[in-house]
């Protein structure tokens, strides 16, 4: 893949942050001067952009012996994650700075605003944005912060939204995660040990290798007084979804959006941090386009099962671009 980054700045929690962005293209890919699909990824709690390239290089080897083309594919880091809270350090670790839902959803929509809208033509350019656990919520939110409604689908994946009535009814895998998270070990004198460590406690030991290997390269740096790394995230914002308690925010979009746009979930088939009837109710009322299950995999369905992810988004894609009364995805169009 061709990797090359980016930066985009947010304000939605009064206060100017930054997010990192990498975009990702194919080798010998076709140009943006044709039509085809751009991608848009955000992360899970805890995570960061680059968990998102196995099944970004799984969809690129998928389009290639197929009619359907994938011009490109950008991940992003949410402001307390990744490359972005290095960027952010000095605001983030302040102690009145909460972080919100909305910055993650801000900065969904700012690849759009600031960075594809200038050149990208949306009669031929179909966008998608495809977001995980939390990163789900920032993605379903992200039409807060456009003038319109500049994407083609949504693809929601373990979305951590419902009503309410259901915010305060917990699995016993959510509660012990929410008190464990915040006193996590966030120390290692070395990547190697870090590894070691994680791969034999769940649920690192049930993430495919190539995922673990990416969190490990790109989720621990260089502790700043002592001989060792630690994590990128801290355990502190990794912790703070469990207490702002946002799940309820993006509903408002959705309602509106799903009526637009065709919006896909896609869930591990084991119910683990969530409670199947807790993830039914996102489906009270709302009409979406699919609802995928993928057998063996729990919440963290990206980490365990990468390359299952990426079937299920290229079926979807795939689906879509039969489906379309536009100019048809797989035909490249006609030079002047």
């Amino acid at each position: 893949m061709l990797v090359d980054n980016h930066v985009i700045e947010t304000s939605s929690s009064g206060t100017r942050l930054r997010a990192a962005v990498k975009r990702y293209r194919p080798e010998n890919g076709a140009t943006c001067s044709e039509a085809g699909y751009i991608l848009v990824f955000a992360h899970g709690i805890g995570f960061h952009k680059e968990h998102w390239e196995v099944t970004i290089q799984r969809l690129f080897v998928l389009a290639l012996s197929s009619r359907i083309r994938i011009l490109e594919a950008w991940a992003i880091d949410a402001q307390t994650h990744g490359a972005s809270a290095a960027m952010n350090e000095e605001t983030i670790e302040a102690p009145e700075f909460n972080y919100l839902i909305q910055d993650y959803a801000e900065a969904c929509a700012n690849v759009y605003n600031s960075l594809l809208r200038p050149t990208m033509r949306e009669d031929i350019h179909k966008l998608v944005l495809i977001g995980h656990s939390a990163g789900a919520s920032a993605a379903a939110l992200s039409t807060a912060f456009c003038d319109h409604i500049p994407f083609h689908a949504m693809i929601l994946v373990e979305p951590t939204v419902w009503p309410a009535d259901i915010t305060n009814v917990h699995s016993p895998m959510f509660i012990l995660a929410s008190k464990t998270i915040p006193r996590r070990r966030d120390f290692w004198p070395s990547k190697d040990e870090a590894r070691a460590h994680l791969k034999k406690r769940a649920p690192w030991s049930l993430w495919d290798n190539r995922i673990l290997d990416i969190y490990i390269g790109y989720g621990t740096v260089p502790h700043p007084t002592k001989k060792g790394v630690s994590l990128a995230c801290t355990p502190r914002h990794e912790a703070m979804p469990f207490i702002t308690g946002d799940s309820v925010v993006p509903l408002t979009e959705i309602d509106k959006t799903h009526k637009i746009i065709p919006i896909h979930l896609v869930y591990g088939e084991r119910n683990d941090l969530f409670t199947r009837e807790k993830q039914d109710t996102l489906q009270r009322g709302r009409k979406f386009a699919s609802v995928t299950r993928i057998p063996g995999a729990g919440h963290l369905v990206v980490q365990e099962a990468p390359d299952k992810v990426g079937d299920v988004i290229f079926n979807i894609l795939r689906d879509n671009a039969q489906r379309s009364r536009t100019v048809p995805l797989y035909t490249a169009v006609p030079r002047a």
